[in-house]
């Protein structure tokens, strides 16, 4: 007799043997027991978690000669038939190669005749998404009111793709991935009425690597009792088998990317590549340790979760070179590079740079680090120590130095100039020679300017670098010509040695720019004021001298250079301050 493969030798004959979907059997037993036998079903879910062998199951169930019944007997015409494939009244479709409307139609001639054996003809269609808009529309009026005596079962892997008016006449089952323990257990007892020997930690890995399908896990099975002749199957019979990397080498990796050696990882990634492993495989083992190692570090004591590896002593003891952080990071890099091994030309190269990159990686990138680097900086730029809170709000990736507000100062009085000096001197005439041309004044800091002269230019780089990376690039270039000379709580003076730049800076739309900007690195509001100078001594100012009369032009010369007093008047100042005014000398 020809070998029968362990998936098809064991398949289950009834619902009690049926691996993992309990929500299912139990469902199905009692609609079968109540007379409740919906006309059409809808079984849905991953590969190998027994769509099919439901399905005829169920179809035993309805046409057992003891039934019909929930525990069909497997022993009387009827359930022989069905098991060997040979029953004239259970129809398996394969919906892959038979998708169109022709076989479709056919099927809907058949439906007509009754039974030959049993009480109900059951047509199972399997990957019934495969079949085209027509053959389903076709099938649509047939699976609403089939005969009496026709069940219909729609089994598929991707139920998105079954038109809403098929689903909407169909009783749904989903069927789910069955759990690594579970898998264990069936292998355990299949093995032992196989006369196949193995060891606890090869079934757990087969189960682990069957991915919730039972049918994946008996085939592996099947495979490594006939990889050798062993007495006994071992976890590196498995792993020789599915080309597995290996607790080991997986933990000796985790702690040379921990020591940050990119020299060893190098070397024992080369020993693996020569070894003939699969480099994508060590990326998803590298990442499912790491889960662990997450796992472990955020909740030490939990249990019943499925891991890469259940070592305590080997999770304890690496999960505490790592950050929570450090091993979010790793995760990410080590998905991105996997998925991009998948499609590389050479998926070498994407896993040196993901093991190098873990290697190489900056304490400046972990949250705690950066935390730590902007409280340092806002306590120095404030003086005291900054709290949690305000490190929270400053925002860590800008990285720029923050002026906390202080205490919001009076607004400055102006004082309405003082023109009684003006009034009792005549108007000046036209000058009797040309005057030299006047060099711009240097304008004072705005008054009660708190930030010394160190922060200041911290502030100004922050502005420039945020203006910069914001792609401000005009603004940046005509603003880095500038120079901030003076800060309080409501104004920011900026000095620069140019016309235009000034006058550009000036304009609504820089200037609404570089405000924003000035408010977000201070943390309050701010008016921009700008000034012409440079920073340097510069000439005395002057006023135009009083016209004299003609007899004294020598008099009225020599005072056209003398120091005008009202120019030191408050008002005066902050009008030129506020304003940006020059002060014209004026020679007769």
């Amino acid at each position: 007799m020809a070998y029968v493969a362990l998936y098809r030798k064991w398949r289950p004959q009834d619902f009690d043997n049926l691996v993992g979907q309990e929500h299912i059997s139990v469902t199905l037993k009692n609609a079968i027991a109540t007379g409740k036998i919906a006309h059409a079903y809808l079984f849905s879910g991953p590969r190998g978690t027994g769509k099919t062998s439901t399905a005829k199951i169920l179809a035993k169930s309805l046409n057992c000669e003891q039934g019909p019944t929930s525990t069909p007997c497997n022993h009387c015409a009827n359930c022989e038939k069905i098991n060997a494939g040979s029953s004239m009244d259970v129809f398996e479709v394969d919906a892959a190669s038979n998708r169109g409307i022709d076989e479709i139609r056919d099927l809907r001639e058949t439906v007509k005749f009754a039974p030959v054996d049993g009480r109900y003809k059951v047509y199972i269609i399997d990957e019934v998404h495969m079949l085209t808009t027509e053959a389903f529309n076709a099938l649509l009026k047939t699976l609403e009111e089939p005969p009496a005596h026709v069940v219909f079962v729609l089994a598929t892997t991707e139920p998105h793709k079954i038109p809403a008016t098929i689903h909407s006449r169909c009783q749904r089952y989903d069927f789910r991935r069955i759990s690594v323990r579970e898998i264990e257990q069936r292998l355990a007892a299949v093995a032992g009425q196989s006369g196949i020997e193995a060891d606890a930690e090869s079934l757990r890995l087969i189960a682990a690597q069957a991915d919730g399908g039972m049918r994946d896990a008996l085939s592996i099975l099947d495979q490594c009792a006939t990889l050798e002749k062993a007495a006994v199957i071992t976890a590196a019979h498995v792993r020789q088998l599915l080309g597995l990397i290996g607790h080991e080498w997986v933990w000796q990796l985790t702690d040379a990317v921990a020591a940050r050696d990119a020299h060893n990882v190098l070397v024992k990634l080369d020993e693996l590549i020569n070894m003939g492993k699969d480099v994508r495989q060590l990326l998803v083992e590298m990442a499912l340790h790491a889960r662990s190692l997450m796992l472990y570090k955020a909740a030490p004591s939990i249990e019943n979760i499925e891991v890469y590896s259940d070592d305590k002593a080997v999770l304890a003891a690496q999960s505490a070179k790592f950050s929570h952080q450090e091993l979010v990071t790793m995760l990410d890099i080590l998905h991105n590079a996997a998925n991009e091994s998948k499609w590389a030309s050479e998926p070498r190269i994407a896993v040196e740079m993901a093991l190098l990159t873990l290697c190489r990686r900056s304490e400046d990138s972990d949250l705690a680090a950066l935390m730590e680097r902007v409280a340092a900086l806002e306590a120095r730029l404030a003086g005291s120590p900054a709290t949690v809170t305000e490190r929270a709000s400053v925002g860590i990736a800008s990285q720029r130095p923050v002026v906390p507000p202080r205490e919001q100062q009076a607004p400055i009085p102006v004082q309405a100039p003082d023109v009684s000096l003006r009034q009792q001197q005549p108007p000046p005439q036209a000058s009797v020679a040309p005057a030299k041309a006047p060099e711009p004044a240097p304008v004072e800091p705005p008054a009660g300017s708190n930030v010394d002269s160190g922060n200041l230019k911290e502030v100004w780089s922050a502005v420039l670098k945020d203006l910069m990376t914001s792609g401000k690039r005009s603004v940046h270039a005509c603003v880095m010509q500038g120079q901030l000379v003076g800060l309080n709580d409501t104004q920011a003076m900026v000095r620069f040695a140019a016309t235009f730049p000034k006058e550009r800076t000036e304009k609504d739309d820089y200037r609404a720019i570089v405000e924003k900007t000035l408010t977000q690195v201070t943390g309050h509001p701010v008016k921009l004021i700008c000034s012409l100078g440079v920073d340097m001594p510069a000439a005395k100012p002057t006023v135009p001298a009083p016209q004299a009369p003609p007899g004294q032009a020598t008099q009225a010369v020599q005072s056209a250079g003398e120091h005008d007093p009202g120019m030191d008047h408050p008002a005066v100042k902050q009008a030129q301050m506020m304003f940006g005014g020059k002060v014209i000398k004026i020679e007769e």
